[in-house]
């Protein structure tokens, strides 16, 4: 889901199929739950390269709920095949055209490539993907020679997370599971509360 921390923008969904015939598109949020792209003005689109290379901001004439997604129309495409040609591309925003974090809080997506320790200062490995499970975020993090740990990003196993410092720090004691059921009450593209310290992109 996430790429490379990048202090600028933030990944915040993919792009889908065309709606209808005047150049509407669906955008898979990285995040079912949030509510903050409706504020903004602009995505970038992210075609891939190292840093900004292949980024480009493209200025949104609407964007509005749908389903567990948005709608969104870029000034200047005005077809459905136009729209087509941006199917599967990635989006990212400005880390300034959304609310900021209060304390505590962090973006999960922020979480990719940082390293993961255990409480007794054991390294599990480095988070290598995030998604969404339908009730809230996870970590996937791959580790040396023990394979995949999935982390629900919940405050009763995230101790800290210093994204600037790029490290984590849970309470994991050996369980590969992540509970079928559990609701943090998140909201935002990327923003967890702070007492579960949470939130997806």
């Amino acid at each position: 889901m996430a790429g490379s921390y990048d202090p600028e923008t933030l990944p915040v969904g993919v792009l889908g199929r065309a709606h209808g015939l005047r150049g509407e598109l669906t955008l898979r949020p990285h995040n079912a739950a949030g509510s903050d792209l409706g504020l903004v003005t602009e995505l970038i689109l992210d075609r891939g390269g190292a840093g900004p290379t292949g980024r480009e901001v493209r200025r949104l004439q609407s964007i509005r709920p749908a389903g567990d997604g948005w709608l969104v129309k870029f000034v200047g495409v005005e077809t459905r095949s136009e729209a087509e040609a941006l199917t599967n591309v990635p989006v990212r925003v400005r880390r300034e055209a959304l609310p900021p974090l209060e304390p505590g809080e962090f973006f999960v997506a922020d979480t990719v490539g940082c390293e993961v320790f255990a409480e007794d200062g054991r390294r599990l490995g480095a988070v290598a993907d995030t998604f969404w499970n339908g009730a809230h975020d996870v970590l996937l993090v791959k580790g040396e020679g023990q394979g995949e740990l999935m982390i629900p990003a919940l405050g009763e196993f995230l101790r800290s997370v210093d994204v600037s410092a790029r490290k984590v720090v849970v309470d994991w004691r050996g369980e590969d599971e992540v509970p079928p059921e559990h609701d943090d009450g998140q909201g935002g593209p990327g923003a967890g509360p702070a007492d579960d310290q949470g939130g997806g992109a």
